[in-house]
């Protein structure tokens, strides 16, 4: 007998019809952007996702046997993950055509990471994207909301392990990016310090038109309960539509620029022109995060300019705990 069971992906919707396995049989489509949690529980297949602003729970098929329940799952888990990956390096490609060449600017800051890096390492930078609107580098995976009942199997999109995957550059070597992201800081003009705390300094390059540095705010609020907090805006993922307000920003007294972010981050408009200085010291910021090959937004760095791991959760509490764990070393 013909299997008629079908997961297909088309743009960012999976196509899914249990054709054969299914007791439904029925076709589904799941939009992959709204973010979505899969589990088994049984001989049935359940999904939650945000429908209208909510999260709803849905029956997606069910089936004769729990063998049959499972292998389904393992099928639409494999189609969940492969759309991540296929998602970062469609993204990434689409970034680096879109963006071009731009001028070297940065003076302080671009050039004297492109001399330190050629005299410690001998980096060579990639060619440069150009800087106009569009979408940016990354479309980082949506988080998927937790729902763990006892006795289901649940699946969430994870953050997939890129390290051997080939071609994917290397992460810059964290003297160089502390050294960078030093020089950003000591001028003035790149950064918005949000808050000063003893137990340490993270530094985060976040744009406010990327969805999940919107979602990551309230984590970099309890963050900077206790630790320092330096934000490097860019607008790698929201062009244009971000460099409007990072430059109303950039172009502010020093003391007005946490609370602007902050309603930038919310989407909120500020009051303030938009001065050449601050255009011209956002695309500093997106030149260095590319010259640094940072993969998306956002990339939170230490203070010893290592990145957080590709595994590591988006969460105050991981954050903290690896701060304090690499301080240590």
């Amino acid at each position: 007998m013909k299997n008629r069971d079908k997961i297909r992906q088309y743009d960012n919707t999976l196509h899914i019809h249990f054709g054969s396995t299914g007791e439904e049989r029925s076709v589904s489509l799941l939009p992959l952007e709204r973010g979505l949690s899969l589990k088994r529980e049984g001989k049935q297949i359940l999904v939650t996702s945000a429908f209208g602003g909510k999260l709803e729970q849905v029956v997606l098929e069910s089936f004769g046997t729990e063998q049959l329940a499972t292998d389904a799952f393992e099928a639409l888990q494999s189609a969940i993950v492969s759309h991540g990956l296929r998602r970062r390096w469609t993204s990434r490609a689409t970034g680096i055509v879109k963006w071009g060449v731009i001028p070297a600017f940065a003076i302080i800051f671009a050039l004297g990471l492109n001399m330190f890096a050629a005299k410690l390492t001998g980096l060579q930078a990639p060619t440069e994207p150009q800087y106009g609107s569009g979408s940016g580098l990354q479309a980082p995976q949506t988080p998927t909301p937790a729902f763990a009942p006892q006795n289901s199997q649940t699946f969430q999109q994870p953050a997939p392990d890129l390290s051997n995957i080939p071609g994917l550059p290397k992460p810059t070597d964290p003297k160089i990016v502390r050294e960078a992201i030093k020089a950003g800081v000591a001028t003035g003009k790149y950064s918005v310090k949000l808050s000063e705390g003893a137990k340490g300094t993270v530094y985060v390059f976040s744009d406010p038109s990327c969805p999940h540095c919107q979602k990551f705010e309230p984590e970099l609020e309890q963050l900077a309960a206790d630790h320092t907090v330096e934000i490097f805006p860019v607008s790698v993922i929201g062009g244009e539509g971000s460099a409007k307000p990072i430059a109303q920003m950039l172009c502010a007294p020093i003391e007005q620029r946490a609370s602007m972010w902050k309603a930038i981050a919310k989407g909120r408009p500020i009051d303030g022109p938009v001065c050449e200085e601050g255009l011209t010291h956002v695309r500093a910021n997106d030149q260095v995060f590319r010259k640094l090959q940072f993969l998306g937004t956002p990339t939170v760095i230490n203070q010893q300019g290592a990145q957080t791991p590709l595994t590591l959760p988006n969460q105050a509490a991981a954050i903290a705990q690896w701060l304090e764990q690499t301080q240590a070393q």
